[in-house]
């Protein structure tokens, strides 16, 4: 390693440790979680993946200053550019040939790749040596339309789960807690080593909800993990319930593969946890960015390169525009620039907490994920979630366990909610048409329905808006969402 990479620690010291959970763990808990820590540590050092090992090289790169952090994070990316320009096929043809051969370590050089790239041109990114049976295969949810498959080393997958776990410590979480996990699969053998409970995603139904929080008040899980719109789920049901005044507050929730509304935070706070964290990640990238005790959201740059764009250039600090992601450690599956899809800005500030990580001011959904207004004005679908902060908590729209925005046409939409109780129809339709009118014009027309079920997508995932299959008309959007965490 180099004098960066070694020189952590004595500039300034690490930054604060909030106080955590574990003064809060059952009888044993401490026992249980270092037992499940050190199974789980020591099974990935044996497959070939030192997860521990990168934990504590992140945790000492925490202390460096800014300068440091960020000489050793381009110090990374240099290696990785060059590493792919030499070894990846795609990266040695005619069209990345002419633009990096000058210097393959400026990545403004480098063209940008797109999902068909990625699922077109797949085999020409895998990295020459690459021993395809020892390469882990990620896949996305298929959610944003034609899945893709990225191919990663071992060494990078420790990288990426070490990206995962490591900025848990600045919570004071340790790998092991004992935790309940609301995503869309995992197998048994994984949940039992890393003391997880694990609920399907994809079909919470009432019995379901039940038992996750039965679990909760019984087993007093440190961490409840899970998709922003499960947990919400989740912790409405709590609301509902007579649990809600006096059930254990589970000391943190972690929330990511989707994006997070205020009103999906005020009301896990409210009625499930006492902190929420934030994480973002993609299948081609790994983790991203993550919450800090602060509230802000860093960038692991050790782990991805960002960059944001807009308009075709790039964008001013600050200014929102399309995320541009290159994985500094996957030598399987290089991916340079790629975009991923997201909206997202940087903030211009660094963090009050004192980690030298830049900060991701604001994460929007996916670039594509377009609704139109009845003028023909294409916005943001993810106004509808911001919006369900004015009314989601209150009557009647309060009654409602989901709601899915669906666009018909130009001036139609059809508002599917799936309520505990019948509420009252003709003051829920006012609200929400009243809500549509205000974002998407005043002659929007909406037609409200009463459902016993909106199914989930089969990763788990929700999204509270689309735009219905076969009303796409000549320059209106498509429908897309966001990519899984891992």
């Amino acid at each position: 390693m180099s004098k960066i990479e070694t020189a952590a620690a004595h500039d300034r010291p690490p930054p604060r440790r909030i106080p955590t959970g574990n003064d809060r763990e059952p009888a044993g808990g401490k026992l249980e979680r270092v037992f499940h820590r050190s199974m789980y540590l020591g099974i990935q050092r044996v497959r070939g993946r030192p997860v521990g090992k990168w934990i504590r090289h992140l945790a000492a790169w925490d202390a460096l200053d800014d300068a440091r952090y960020a000489a050793l994070s381009r110090q990374r990316l240099e290696a990785l550019l060059e590493f792919a320009s030499a070894r990846v096929p795609l990266y040695r043809s005619d069209a990345w040939r002419r633009s990096i051969a000058s210097d393959p370590r400026d990545i403004t050089r480098w063209p940008m790749l797109d999902r068909n790239d990625l699922v077109e041109r797949r085999n020409e990114l895998v990295a020459d040596g690459a021993r395809r049976p020892l390469l882990l295969a990620r896949r996305s949810s298929a959610s944003t339309g034609r899945p893709i498959e990225v191919l990663w080393n071992a060494d990078a997958v420790a990288w990426s789960w070490a990206a995962e776990y490591h900025p848990m410590l600045w919570h004071g979480l340790e790998i092991g807690a004992r935790t309940l996990r609301l995503w869309g699969s995992a197998s048994v053998l994984e949940n039992f080593v890393l003391n997880r409970h694990f609920v399907p995603a994809d079909d919470l139904t009432p019995l379901r909800l039940d038992a996750a929080a039965a679990y909760i008040d019984t087993r007093r899980p440190q961490l409840v993990w899970g998709t922003p719109s499960a947990v919400h789920e989740l912790a409405r049901h709590i609301g509902r319930t007579d649990r809600a005044a006096g059930a254990f507050r589970v000391p943190y929730i972690k929330v990511g593969g989707e994006q997070l509304y205020g009103f999906q935070r005020e009301e896990i706070v409210r009625h499930l946890g006492e902190r929420l964290i934030e994480s973002y990640g993609c299948t081609e990238m790994g983790p991203i960015a993550a919450e800090c005790p602060a509230g802000s959201l860093h960038v692991l740059t050790t782990n991805v390169h960002l960059e944001i764009f807009r308009d075709g250039a790039p964008a001013p600090p600050g200014e929102l525009g399309e995320i541009i992601a290159t994985s500094i450690v996957n030598r399987g599956m290089p991916l340079v620039r790629c975009r991923i899809g997201d909206l997202g800005a940087l903030s211009p500030d660094r963090c009050r907490c004192g980690r030298p990580q830049p900060v991701l001011a604001s994460l929007r959904g996916r670039a594509a994920d377009l609704v139109m207004r009845t003028d023909g004005t294409p916005i943001h679908g993810s106004v509808l979630g911001d919006a369900m902060q004015r009314c989601a908590p209150g009557t009647p729209l309060g009654c409602a366990q989901k709601v899915l925005f669906e666009q018909i046409d130009r001036q139609r939409w059809r508002v599917r909610i799936e309520a505990h109780r019948r509420p009252d129809l003709a003051a829920l339709e006012r609200q929400v048409g009243d809500l549509l009118r205000e974002i998407l014009g005043p002659d929007c027309l909406a037609e409200t329905e009463i459902v016993a079920r909106i199914p989930r997508e089969p990763s788990g995932k929700f999204r509270y808006y689309k735009v219905l299959d076969g009303s796409s008309r000549r320059g209106d959007p498509e429908p897309g969402g966001r990519p899984a965490l891992h």
